[in-house]
């Protein structure tokens, strides 16, 4: 526990030396953000796979983390009231949090200026998902405010492992392709409950879907997996 202090401390003091987030950041420029500021464009997160992301990070230097922040950006959009939304990265940066750490390098993707357009930019250029994990439609006042508020979503976690294994891809950078498949996952498993002892289960029998053609009007389908080594998929 010191020692997640510690790092906390260092980081909070500006270990990658950049300039704090304004609300004239230029877009695409790199700042610093507090992670208490970044508001959610999604309603939960697959908290196993924040977990196990913590997991990786815990002994990682300031520098250390500060380079796994430049590899997988943390993009976010400037608001017409200044707010910063964090439109990717919400499992890493609730693990960041959950480790203790205040402060994160960001990367100012757009700045807009229309508040009456705002949510219909966002969703237009897929900056925001505004359903929860069973794909009913949330309001932008029902995501959650802070990161530190974003419930588990089961399925997200399932569908996140599906991706990493290469069982669909993530095309031309759209973000929030892995919910989609989450909310299409749980309907084919009637919901089933999903906790660590029986993820590994739950994955095989993910895997055999992700490669069936119940699965091909998804984005990402079908994954180089699902090409390679394609299980039996009972089509």
């Amino acid at each position: 526990m010191r020692a997640w202090i510690l790092l906390a401390l260092v980081i909070s003091q500006g270990a990658w030396a950049l300039a704090p987030c304004e609300r004239q950041s230029q877009v695409g420029s790199w700042c610093e953000a507090n992670i208490a500021a970044l508001h959610p464009t999604q309603g939960g997160v697959g908290q196993i796979q924040v977990d196990n992301t913590q997991a990786e990070l815990t002994g990682k230097s300031a520098k250390q983390l500060d380079k796994v922040m430049k590899k997988k950006e943390i993009p976010i959009v400037i608001a017409p009231d200044g707010g910063y939304w964090l439109v990717d990265r919400h499992h890493l940066t609730k693990a960041l949090w959950q480790l203790g750490v205040k402060q994160v390098r960001v990367k100012v993707i757009a700045r807009l200026q229309d508040k009456a357009s705002f949510w219909s930019q966002m969703q237009g250029n897929h900056w925001a998902w505004l359903k929860d994990e069973q794909g009913r439609p949330l309001t932008p006042e029902q995501l959650p405010s802070r990161i530190d508020l974003l419930p588990d979503y089961p399925y997200r976690t399932l569908a996140g492992l599906l991706q990493d294994a290469g069982y669909f891809d993530k095309r031309e950078q759209v973000y929030f392709v892995e919910f989609a498949w989450a909310s299409w996952l749980g309907r084919q498993m009637d919901w089933l409950p999903i906790d660590s002892a029986n993820l590994a289960d739950r994955l095989y029998q993910a895997k055999r879907l992700a490669c069936s053609n119940k699965a091909a009007d998804l984005p990402g389908y079908p994954g180089k997996q699902c090409r390679v080594n394609q299980p039996d998929s009972g089509n």
